[in-house]
This record gives structure tokens, sequence and C-alpha cells, in this order.
């Protein structure tokens, strides 16, 4: 456990959708937000770069412009950054949520024992 009761992820730590965290690159940038989507592991076939496994952390989201939304299903623009598996080391888990679309917090770090 780190300062304040966050959990810094280890090489063997897999992240989730709907998990909250914290970001800072080897360069000093801090980036939070919610784990938007995850890569899962790929088969590395003959000939090809193998596939390197990344999750995209939602930074922020804005209102779509007007347009029909009855036919386009999503109402918000994200932002989202690519982490890769190799600096999954420099992230810490900070909360969880429920779902997408329901920002009950289910799991905090400062109150986890």
């Amino acid at each position: 456990m780190l300062q304040h009761g966050h959990y810094k992820m280890t090489a063997g730590y897999n992240p989730q959708v709907n998990d909250y965290v914290v970001w800072t690159t080897a360069m000093g940038h801090i980036h939070e937000g919610w784990v938007y989507f995850v890569a899962s592991e790929s088969e590395h076939k003959k000939g090809w770069n193998k596939p390197t496994r990344y999750f995209s952390l939602e930074i922020a989201t804005k209102p779509r412009p007007q347009c029909d939304l009855t036919t386009f299903r999503h109402k918000f623009i994200h932002v989202c950054l690519c982490c890769y598996e190799g600096n999954w080391n420099e992230v810490k888990l900070i909360k969880k949520r429920k779902s997408k679309h329901d920002n009950t917090i289910i799991w905090e770090a400062d109150t986890a024992t």
C-alpha cells in the first residue's frame, strides 16, 4: 500500500473497466480517470508483431453536439489515453464504481482493509 491508502499496480495486476486510477508517467505527467476499455490478450501470429495489451483511460467527457440520438447511441464524446501493459506499474488504483451508467462507488482505497 502506498501513501493515502492507494494501491500501486504490480506486474500481475489486470485493470478492470470501472476502476478509477491515477497514472503518473515516467516523465512526471499525471493523468486520472476511469478505465473505459481493457484489451484482452491476443494470440501472437507468426510473421506479425506481438500484440500489446492496453487499457484506455477516460480523462474527460463532453456532451455530443445536437444530432439525432435515436440513431446514434453515444450521447457523449470521450477523451481517452492508451496505457500499455509495460506502463501498468505506473498506475495507482483509487476506487471502483458499479458501472459506466451508475457512479455509485463500491470500493475505495482509503477505506479498504
